[in-house]
């Protein structure tokens, strides 16, 4: 869409009318601006697609190397396999942290000084 003002000046303009020369030229501005930024838009809009496609294939790829090195068994440096370890977790499995003490925390926190 190409937009083309008669007029080249704005006292041409200002003939017609009082302050239409700074009334035309701002909308022509502006529907310039809007006409490259529609243009710009539908050049990101036809690269969606392909960039869509492209990161599915990736996804789809990184998907599967994981699948495959979860399922490839652990072995030792002697060559020997080891049975992988199960999902469940049992009481013998849990590990508590306790907070430290009120004078562990002090060797730790950082003094502020005044300005």
């Amino acid at each position: 869409m190409a937009f083309r003002c008669q007029f080249t000046n704005s006292s041409k303009a200002n003939a017609l009318a009082p302050n239409w020369g700074q009334t035309i030229f701002q909308s022509a501005n502006e529907i310039a601006a809007n006409t490259v930024l529609r243009d710009r838009l539908s050049e990101i809009q036809a690269q969606t697609q392909a960039e869509k496609e492209w990161w599915e294939k990736r996804r789809a790829s990184i998907q599967t190397d994981l699948m495959k090195e979860i399922d490839k068994p652990v072995t030792t440096p002697a060559g020997k396999a080891v049975a992988t370890p199960s999902k469940s977790t049992s009481d013998e499995d849990t590990v508590i942290v306790e907070n430290p003490t009120p004078s562990e925390k002090g060797s730790t926190k950082k003094k502020k000084g005044r300005k």
